[in-house]
C-alpha cells in the first residue's frame, strides 16, 4: 500500500470513509433523488482586492435575492492549503431539466449583468465544475448545523465502477447501521475530472477529534469479523491513485 493509500486508511478510521470536491457543502432531499446534480463555482479575488471582492459580492447576492433566485448558494474557504483566497459557492441540488429552468431565470433576472457591472472587476480567475449527489449511500439530513466541512477527495482508477460503487455501499450502509456518529454527503464529477468527494460536517474543531471507536472497529463488529473488514478497507484503496483532504470554512454572512 502506498503512502498516501495509507494516509487515506486513517482518515478513513478517524471520520468515516475518505472522501469530497470539493466539494463541499450541501443539502439533502433525501426523497428526491432525481436532483443530484450539485454546481461548484470557485472564484480567486485580484491580489489585493478580497475586502473589495467581498464587499461586491454582498451586494450581488442582494440583488439574487431580490430577484427571487430559486438556488440555495452555501460559500466556502478553505482552512488550509495554498488556496485560502480562493471562494467556493455551491448549491444543490437540481434536477437535469432545472438547468434549463435556472438558464431561462438567469436570463430574466438579469443576474449574470449585474455581477459583471459589480464583481468581475475583483476577479482574477474563476472556474465552474458540476458533481453528481449520491444521496442513498449519503446521511445529511436537512435539518444538519454545521460550521466546518472536511472533505476528502479520491482521484478515481480507471475500471474501478463497479466494485467501487458495491463497497461504497457496503461501507455506508455498516455506517448507518451502526449509528456511526456522523454525517456525511457523497458526489462524483461530472465535468471530465476523474474526482469523488466526501464531505463531513462539523460545529467546531474539537468535534473532529476521533471518536472512542475507530470506523475500522465498528466496521469489524458490523460484519462480525476483523479479517473480513481488514480485507474490504484494503480494497476500499486500491480503486484510488490518492486521495486529499481539506476543512472548508462556511462563510454564512456569504452565502443566501
Amino acid at each position: 500500500m502506498t503512502k498516501k493509500l495509507k494516509v487515506t486508511s486513517f482518515y478513513f478510521s478517524l471520520f468515516i470513509f475518505l472522501m469530497t470536491c470539493v466539494s463541499v457543502p450541501v443539502y439533502a432531499e433525501e426523497e428526491k433523488l432525481d436532483k443530484i446534480i450539485t454546481t461548484m463555482w470557485v472564484f480567486f479575488p485580484k491580489a489585493g482586492k478580497t475586502a473589495d471582492f467581498e464587499k461586491a459580492f454582498k451586494k450581488h447576492v442582494a440583488y439574487r435575492k431580490s430577484m427571487d433566485d430559486p438556488r440555495k448558494w452555501s460559500v466556502y474557504q478553505a482552512d488550509m492549503g495554498p488556496k485560502m483566497n480562493a471562494y467556493l459557492v455551491r448549491a444543490c441540488c437540481d434536477s437535469w431539466s432545472d438547468l434549463d429552468d435556472y438558464r431561462q431565470w438567469n436570463i430574466k433576472s438579469k443576474a449574470p449583468e449585474n455581477w459583471r457591472e459589480n464583481v468581475s472587476e475583483y476577479v482574477a480567475h474563476y472556474e465552474r465544475s458540476r458533481s453528481e449527489a449520491d444521496f442513498k449511500n449519503s446521511h445529511w439530513p436537512a435539518d444538519v448545523k454545521y460550521k466546518y466541512v472536511g472533505v476528502n477527495t479520491y482521484r478515481l482508477k480507471l475500471g474501478h465502477s463497479a466494485e467501487r460503487a458495491k463497497d461504497k455501499k457496503t461501507l455506508s450502509d455498516a455506517a448507518k447501521s451502526e449509528n456511526w456518529p456522523y454525517n456525511w454527503f457523497w458526489d462524483e464529477s461530472i465535468n471530465g475530472k476523474m474526482e469523488m468527494n466526501l464531505a463531513i460536517p462539523y460545529m467546531n474543531y474539537g468535534a473532529m477529534a476521533p471518536p472512542e471507536m475507530k470506523f475500522s472497529e465498528m466496521l469489524a463488529k458490523h460484519l462480525g469479523d476483523k479479517e473480513k473488514a481488514k480485507k474490504l478497507l484494503s480494497r476500499w484503496s486500491s480503486h484510488f491513485k490518492s486521495v486529499s483532504y481539506n476543512v472548508y470554512v462556511l462563510r454564512e454572512d456569504l452565502s443566501m
